[in-house]
Formats: structure tokens, sequence, C-alpha cells
């Protein structure tokens, strides 16, 4: 069916890769994503992130020859975060200034501080975000926030809370999760708000 049909969008382009690397046909996989290029179409951050597992698979990276760009990394950082491969997350985004001359934005240091904090690194997450070229904002500290329930750390707790405060009071997960934290910790205390 997907051959016979007069117009291939990037969503079916997609769906047969999904489809291919779901169930272990990785080269099938790859060759979906070559031809759709040949054929004209780019690849966005879904086609990007379906390709993904079959390039792992085969170690063809430097075959799917197309140059990274932010979107590229957007993936690579998401599914290091959800994988829990620090090492790699962390080589990906020194890469990308580095091997690429791509700057990262905000959306990527959104991944790393999420790595890092789902990793344990409350600390050298939070450094990161007070390093940032860019003001930070609320899903950043939101994810800080996440890690610390997480890792129960309350300390950088009050800090990621105190900054969303500012930037969106009136969203009450955020107390819901500051709240989670201390009674994790068996603290009692009630959230001031």
């Amino acid at each position: 069916m997907f051959e016979e049909m007069p117009e291939k969008t990037i969503v079916t382009w997609t769906v047969m890769i999904t489809g291919y690397t779901r169930n272990g046909f990785d080269a099938e996989a790859l060759d979906v994503f070559r031809r759709k290029q040949i054929e004209g179409i780019e690849p966005d951050w879904v086609s990007l992130i379906a390709v993904l597992p079959a390039c792992t698979q085969l170690g063809a990276l430097e075959r799917a020859k197309v140059e990274p760009n932010e979107i590229t990394f957007v993936g690579l950082l998401l599914a290091c975060t959800h994988a829990g491969f620090l090492d790699e997350g962390l080589k990906y985004f020194d890469s990308m200034r580095e091997d690429y001359n791509i700057e990262p934005g905000i959306e990527h240091y959104g991944c790393l501080v999420d790595l890092l904090g789902r990793t344990g690194l409350i600390d050298r997450a939070l450094e990161t975000i007070m390093n940032m070229p860019m003001k930070p904002d609320s899903a950043i500290w939101g994810s800080l926030l996440s890690s610390c329930r997480t890792q129960s750390n309350l300390e950088v707790a009050v800090i990621a809370m105190e900054q969303l405060l500012e930037l969106e009071p009136d969203d009450v997960g955020n107390y819901v999760l500051l709240s989670n934290i201390y009674t994790k910790l068996g603290d009692g205390t009630e959230c001031q708000g």
C-alpha cells in the first residue's frame, strides 16, 4: 500500500520507518529513511527519533550522511535522558559546539538539566542552569524540581520552587511536587505559598 500511494507525506514515511524499527528490520528502516531524503523530504525531529534506534542497532550513524542539526541533537539528548546514558549525553552536548558549531538552545539545556537530574547529579544540574547563556524557563526549573523529588534533595528543590513561583505562581503542580519532597523526607512541614 505504501508503494502505491501517489503522495507520501513526512508522516507516512515516518510511520514506515517506525514500523520497520519496532519489528527489528533496522536495515529496511534506514533504507526508507534514505529514500525519503532522495525524494526531497527533509527529516523532522520525529522522523529522526524514529530512525535513531535503527542507526544504533546497525552502528550506522555515519551511513542516515546527514549533517546533524539542532533537532538531531534534541533527539539524541532526549534518548540519552530516557535511557540514563549520562556519559553519552554529555558527549553529544559538547559535540554540538565542538564538532558541528551548533550553539545549544534552551531545549538542549533543558535536556541536559533533565539528564543530570535523573542521574542524581542535582548540584551539577543547578550549576548548569545558573551558567546558561539564556534565562531558564519554567520547564527547566520544573524539570529540576521533579528531579529533586526523585533524589530527595530539599535544598535545591526550594531554589527551583522560588524560581517557579516567579515564573508561574498559579501552577499548583509545583506546590504538589514540593509537598511530596517534604513528605518523602518525613519532615511534615507545610509548603508556604
